[in-house]
């Protein structure tokens, strides 16, 4: 819909959708209106918002920082080269983001951070590619690794390591838990070249696959609007990416719109959704009567 390619999106009270545009800084998106924000020329590929906060993590160790109190923006970076996907916490100061097989933890909004080495113990050890706070713990889902890939959860009190989920040949994207205590993770699967989106029931502890009306090579993003769960997918051999409803229930998806490239993120505010491609930014007005078509 849009010519802007974008990596990351975020929806907060005071705006509708705040966007990192590739290459080119933070917008502000409403009701078609773009302004920019903060410019920059790395790729953020996470944007969240923690207590008064807004945070951004992307290419070469980039974190960018927002106080939504004094109106100003900060940025750094860690000593790594690798890309940083994925950043979580609390409202009370703790921020969790990572680089390579390290978590990076701040006790105060990312004023000063620390180093914790999880897979310390491990060989072969995994790289991080998705994280989620959780009661004192963090999941984080690895880049494919066929020894040690999969979902984890580290234990900070104790500094305990546990093995949720293992996958050999794919990777998490990203991570999602209701509040009910159901797990969501989203997969893709370099053998098979089939992605999947799967539930972790905490009542039976059993893992199951959503069915779904299409092969897709890697779901990349789980994000919850308006009480719904959606999800969208890496591009197929078209270039079109789709953008799914979760049905929890019924264990299904349901196709909504699709998205020319990769799928990278999505949110969502009213009844607007906003996906981020890096060909394009789709904005989805009214999503519930979009026409359910698939490329």
């Amino acid at each position: 819909m849009f010519e802007k390619g974008a990596t990351a999106v975020l929806s907060t009270p005071e705006l509708p959708f705040m966007v990192a545009v590739k290459q080119a800084g933070i917008y502000s998106f409403d009701d078609g209106d773009w302004f920019l924000q903060y410019g920059l020329s790395q790729n953020i590929y996470k944007l969240v918002q923690l207590g008064h906060f807004i945070f951004g993590i992307g290419d070469y160790g980039t974190i960018i920082r927002y106080d939504c109190k004094q109106k100003k923006w900060n940025q750094t970076s860690f000593p790594t080269s690798q890309r940083l996907w994925d950043i979580t916490g609390n409202r009370n100061g703790f921020i969790v983001t990572h680089g390579g097989s390290n978590l990076y933890v701040s006790n105060n909004f990312g004023s000063t951070w620390s180093v914790i080495r999880p897979f310390k113990k491990l060989g072969q050890k995994p790289l991080i590619r998705s994280l989620l706070y959780n009661h004192e713990s963090i999941y984080m889902g690895t880049q494919i690794n066929s020894e040690y890939g999969g979902l984890w959860e580290y234990h900070f009190e104790h500094r305990e390591i546990q093995l949720v989920k293992k996958e050999a040949y794919s990777m998490i994207s990203s991570i999602h838990k209701d509040d009910d205590g159901f797990l969501f993770i989203a997969k893709g699967n370099a053998r098979s070249g089939e992605g999947t989106i799967e539930m972790l029931n905490p009542f039976t502890n059993r893992w199951a696959a959503c069915q779904q009306p299409k092969s897709e090579k890697a779901f990349l993003d789980i994000f919850k609007a308006n009480k719904k769960l959606f999800a969208t997918t890496s591009q197929d051999e078209y270039g079109f990416s789709r953008i799914y409803e979760v049905e929890k229930e019924s264990l299904s998806l349901l196709p909504i719109e699709t998205v020319a490239g990769h799928g990278f993120r999505g949110a969502g505010f009213e009844d607007q959704l906003f996906i981020c491609s890096q060909v394009e930014s789709k904005w989805i007005t009214k999503w519930h009567e979009a026409s359910k078509l698939v490329h």
